[in-house]
């Protein structure tokens, strides 16, 4: 199906490694012009060959470290300057240590907040007033299961359930200038395979994220007995990006686990 997102202007946070890699890359096989946002220049760089080659109209990649409010907001301003305005903000970007409560240090809080949460909420604050001044834009963001609750989550899944706040507040908000914002929340999502991350993906070391035991666990409290890939994101994200299959979705989660969610 064509989403109609030929030449669309979408700014991509996080769009250099693993679920943010496959966004960039389907919004490239939809023809649409693209700004990666990305600590990762090297492995954004990469995306970004990727992604010409896909069929993208654009690539330009920003790097950008994002739990600095003025780096945030210079790489929109750049974002904005390189596609001439936006018509789609992906907030992907995030990151997680796992851990219990009692064993996550209160000095690594800010790290992940500012990462996961406060990242979003720059990025939308720098790029609402172009998208109320062309009367339209589509926010997608990416949520997670951890939002719910879940063990050795705990600093992570708060930041995740404060950007399902916010970005249903901008959706009540700003709904009346043509602005649609959603959710993705994907449950346990492993990377392919390494060609996928970048060396500062937190996936590099997969065993301090996901062992094999919670990964079983992950998969046998899943109704479908599988585990979502990347793409299966992606797919959502676009989905909620396209004025034609989304026209009337704001403020809206699609949970993309399983069923894992469900338990």
């Amino acid at each position: 199906m064509d989403l109609g997102l030929q030449d669309a202007r979408v700014i991509v946070t996080g769009g250099a490694s693993h679920i943010g890699r496959t966004i960039v890359l389907g919004f490239a096989a939809e023809g649409a012009r693209i700004a990666l946002v990305d600590k990762d220049e090297v492995q954004a760089n990469r995306t970004a060959e990727e992604a010409s080659a896909a069929g993208a109209a654009l690539v330009t990649v920003v790097p950008a470290d994002l739990t600095i409010r003025e780096a945030a907001e210079q790489a929109m301003q750049a974002s904005l300057e390189a596609l001439d305005g936006v018509d789609v903000l992906i907030n992907n970007v995030g990151s997680n240590r796992p851990a219990f409560f009692l064993d996550t240090p209160p000095e690594s809080w800010d790290e992940l907040i500012h990462l996961n949460l406060s990242s979003c909420m720059w990025c939308m604050r720098a790029v609402l007033p172009r998208m109320q001044a062309q009367g339209s834009g589509a926010i997608v963001a990416t949520a997670s299961t951890a939002a719910f609750g879940e063990p050795r989550q705990g600093v992570y899944g708060a930041a995740k359930a404060g950007v399902i706040s916010i970005v249903r507040s901008v959706a009540l908000e700003y709904g009346r200038d043509g602005i649609r914002a959603n959710l993705v929340a994907p449950g346990l999502v492993l990377p392919e395979d390494d060609e996928t991350m970048g060396e500062m993906s937190l996936w590099r070391d997969r065993d301090a994220v996901m062992n094999e035991d919670q990964i079983t666990y992950v998969k046998r409290n899943t109704p479908l007995r599988r585990l979502s890939r990347p793409e299966d994101i992606a797919n959502a994200v676009l989905f909620l990006a396209s004025d034609r299959t989304a026209r009337q979705l704001t403020g809206q989660m699609l949970t993309v686990s399983g069923g894992f969610a469900m338990r």
